[in-house]
């Protein structure tokens, strides 16, 4: 294992020499630098995070703290969109990254054992699923620098990230009513899931159906499943054939969801958008293809976790930095899955 003394010998300099071109401090003539660096590179040295933590107080990485459901597909794009933006930060301030997902399987797993190994500098929550309180409080006994992305923790310690879910739900329901729909459905999480997202969106979705009826969402028009297409088909499906007067568009919490309500329409002998129009969320499906195309929404979520990597990095750096917050606009996406009652 190549070490700093063998840094230190190939460029025929000092042991402190090395350390201080390494943790750029103290003054090193350009030349000798260049002579250490190239030393370096011949060698192939690498600095132990461990004696970097040691000798800084830094490690220069950080942990990603997912939620368990990212094991699926949907799942998986969201955070490939948010991982890419924080890569894109850490490496410009030279960041290694550690992925720690969260676990439903084993609620004692010490999820903060990296930052008390000192093997990481600070921490970014994905927080679709929701902090574990004992997480939550140690975090702040410790003063650990933490960035939220995707919930707004009450907590006043907290940064967070997100994106305008409320006012995208809102305007979705805008989007659809100008077509002449009147009789919107939604289709959300089962409230025992926690998703601080589609509540959100459930919420815009309220709000604007209040505003233009004049009254509250009747409870038979929003539809609650899990995350799972075939779970959702079955549950669309079912309250198609049950309701009297069927809705004529579904706005879907995700994407995915919009996939499973298409498959129970489908069974159902309905034409989309021709029989009932379909609006999803998240704006993944774009690309792939899928006819016809889903009208849907999307969220800049690689800008989401450049910014998170941002802020956490000022935290770092700074541990009396002030508390951030920063909320990113939703882009709606047009689809063939929405058209007018007028074009039937």
């Amino acid at each position: 294992m190549v070490t700093q003394k063998d840094v230190a010998r190939l460029a025929g300099v000092s042991f402190m020499t090395v350390s201080r071109v390494i943790n750029n401090k103290g003054n090193v003539r350009p030349e000798t630098r260049r002579r250490v660096e190239e030393a370096i590179r011949v060698l192939g040295y690498s600095p132990s995070f461990v004696g970097k933590a040691l000798n800084q107080g830094r490690t220069d990485t950080v942990a990603i703290m997912t939620p368990a459901r990212f094991d699926d597909t949907m799942g998986s794009l969201y955070l490939m969109r948010v991982i890419r933006g924080i890569s894109l930060a850490c490496r410009q301030y030279q960041q290694d990254i550690l992925l720690s997902p969260l676990t439903l399987e084993d609620p004692s797993f010490d999820y903060l054992r990296p930052y008390r190994q000192r093997k990481v500098d600070g921490l970014i929550y994905v927080g679709l699923q929701k902090m574990p309180q004992e997480v939550r409080e140690e975090i702040n006994r410790r003063r650990i620098p933490c960035v939220v992305i995707g919930d707004r923790p009450e907590d006043e310690e907290f940064s967070w990230v997100d994106t305008d879910n409320e006012r995208a739900g809102y305007d979705t329901v805008m989007r659809i009513w100008k077509r002449g729909h009147r009789r919107i459905c939604f289709v959300g999480l089962r409230e025992e899931f926690y998703n601080a997202n589609i509540r959100d969106r459930e919420k815009g979705y309220r709000r604007a159906m209040k505003e233009l009826t004049g009254e509250e969402v009747p409870d038979e028009w929003v539809w609650r499943a899990g995350y799972h297409q075939e779970e959702v088909a079955q549950v669309v499906e079912c309250a198609f054939s049950s309701m009297g007067e069927r809705p004529t568009a579904l706005f879907c919490a995700t994407d995915e969801m919009a996939l499973g309500a298409l498959v129970a329409l489908r069974r159902l002998g309905l034409r989309v958008p021709e029989d009932v129009s379909v609006v999803g969320f998240d704006g993944f499906l774009k690309d792939l293809g899928i006819s016809p195309t889903l009208a849907s929404n999307e969220q800049p979520l690689v800008d989401v976790g450049r910014k998170a990597a941002e802020i956490l990095y000022k935290h770092i750096c700074n541990p009396a930095a002030p508390r951030e917050t920063h909320i990113f606009p939703v882009y709606p996406l047009e689809g063939e899955t929405l058209q007018s009652l007028e074009e039937r």
